[in-house]
Parts: C-alpha cells; sequence; structure tokens
C-alpha cells in the first residue's frame, strides 16, 4: 500500500509516523551523527552483544540511526552478520550473511542497501543472535512505528524466543522515545529494550533471560610481574560479564577478596 492510500484510511498510526518522520529529518546532521556514536558504544558494551555469536543489524538510510559501527565491531570481534533482503510484495524479509567490506545493492522504494539473496548465506537466528530493529518511533512499552509494511513484526513472529528475551532491541534517537503510548494491534510486537543515546531503555520484565546474557564466567589465570601466567594462589579468579543495575536489571557479582 502506497504512502497516498495509507492516509485515507482511520490508521491511527499514520499521523504519528509522519511527525516522527519530519522530526527525525528535521534533526542537525551533526546531532544525528553525534547520538548514533553514542547508540553504537552503548550497544557494543552490552553484555548480550560481547557473548552473541552473530548480529541481525540493518542497513541505515537517510536519517536513521548509523549503526555501521556496530557492524564494524562485529567482524573486528570475529562475528557474523546479516542484513535484511526484504520482498516489497508479499512484505516478508529474511537475513543474509555479509562479509566485512561487502558491496551491497540498492533495492525497493527507499534504496535500502541489501547483500545477494543467496539461499546458502540465509541464516535463522539462534540463542546467540542479536537482533537490531530500526523503528521511527517507540513507545515505553516497546511499541514501535515503522514505515508501514509491518515487516519486522512479521519476523520476530516467526522467531518467539525474540519476544520472550530483550535480543530484539529497538534502535532510536531520544526524541523518537515516546511518552505517549503508540496504537497497537494483534499483529504488532512490543520490544523489552529500546537503546537511545541517554541509555538502555528496558520496557517491561524480561520473560526469558538467557544465561548467556545474564553472565558468563571464564577462568582468568594470575600473571606475574613480567606478564606470564603464575600458578593460582588459593582460589580460581573470574572476570564476570553482566548486565550492570545501570543497564537496567542486574546486580554485579560481590568482589572477592585476594589471598596476601
Amino acid at each position: 500500500m502506497s504512502e497516498s492510500a495509507e492516509m485515507t484510511t482511520e490508521n491511527p498510526k499514520v499521523e504519528r509516523r509522519k511527525a516522527a518522520r519530519e522530526l527525525r529529518d528535521a534533526m542537525p546532521a551533526a546531532f544525528r551523527l553525534e547520538a548514533s556514536l553514542s547508540i553504537c558504544q552503548k550497544i557494543v558494551a552490552m553484555a548480550s552483544f560481547g557473548l552473541c555469536d552473530t548480529v541481525f543489524c540493518y542497513s541505515p538510510v537517510g536519517s536513521e540511526v548509523d549503526v555501521r559501527p556496530i557492524i564494524a565491531e562485529a567482524f573486528r570481534r570475529g562475528k557474523r552478520v546479516a542484513l535484511p533482503v526484504c520482498d516489497y510484495e508479499t512484505c516478508k524479509m529474511e537475513f543474509y550473511e555479509i562479509a566485512d567490506g561487502e558491496l551491497l545493492c540498492e533495492n525497493g522504494p527507499m534504496r535500502i542497501p541489501e547483500p545477494t539473496p543467496d539461499p546458502a548465506r540465509r541464516l535463522t537466528p539462534n540463542a546467540g543472535t542479536l537482533l537490531l530493529v530500526p523503528g521511527l518511533l517507540f513507545d515505553r512499552r516497546g511499541r514501535r512505528i515503522g514505515y508501514g509494511k509491518g515487516m519486522y513484526d512479521r519476523y520476530i513472529r516467526r522467531f518467539p524466543d525474540f519476544l520472550r528475551g530483550s535480543t530484539a532491541v529497538g534502535v532510536t534517537y531520544h526524541a523518537l522515545f515516546s511518552d505517549t503510548p503508540i496504537p497497537y494491534t494483534d499483529q504488532d510486537v512490543n520490544l523489552a529494550l529500546v537503546v537511545t543515546e541517554r541509555g538502555l531503555q528496558f520496557t517491561r520484565k524480561i520473560e526469558k533471560s538467557p544465561k548467556w546474557e545474564v553472565r558468563h564466567r571464564r577462568y582468568v589465570p594470575l600473571v606475574d610481574k613480567d606478564g606470564n601466567p603464575a600458578e593460582p594462589r588459593k582460589r580460581e579468579f573470574y572476570d564476570a560479564h553482566y548486565v550492570s543495575p545501570d543497564e537496567g536489571k542486574y546486580q554485579p557479582p560481590r568482589a572477592k577478596d585476594l589471598d596476601e
């Protein structure tokens, strides 16, 4: 459905979609750049980003939050990265793995850069997948207004673990994180976590919190003054990865006293 046709319906999202797009487009380019960098820094600092093995990202267009630094950091850490390929006739999308530096082709009415839809490179999400969800507007219940095609809503509903946890992350500027509730239908989804330049916004209680997202411990050997591994004294020492309280949910593990 075209935007002009949509305007003739009684869809309550239409005016808010239009206002959100105008507000985002009116933001100074320097502000959008600074806010995008801040959002990217917050996402790559999340425990769920550090411990995931695959990032489902998106290709930013126009005034959207630029998440390309997240893609670059994912490749630097050896993670797999996938981008969506959209079918504008069926309003469906699939994610396909990309290589670092791969050339993308612009597709659809918005000219969104997409990878080649090679069936051998199509990925489906698993417990180690982090999905970044763009949107024109989010509210404090995690509800979202996109561009009106409902592709992300359909995709997320195919994989219910995204609905029960916080591995589907909304991405937006704080000015577009609304206190006014967004109209909601049975076809829409709401996300447990939205990230803006001001921080992580948990919108509801997480029903399913994967262990790898909360805390993952790995052995950290002691080192001597020259930086060489040394024998542990009486205990094994661990480095804990967790979602910190100021990010919204968990208390850090208690520090252990070291024996002299």
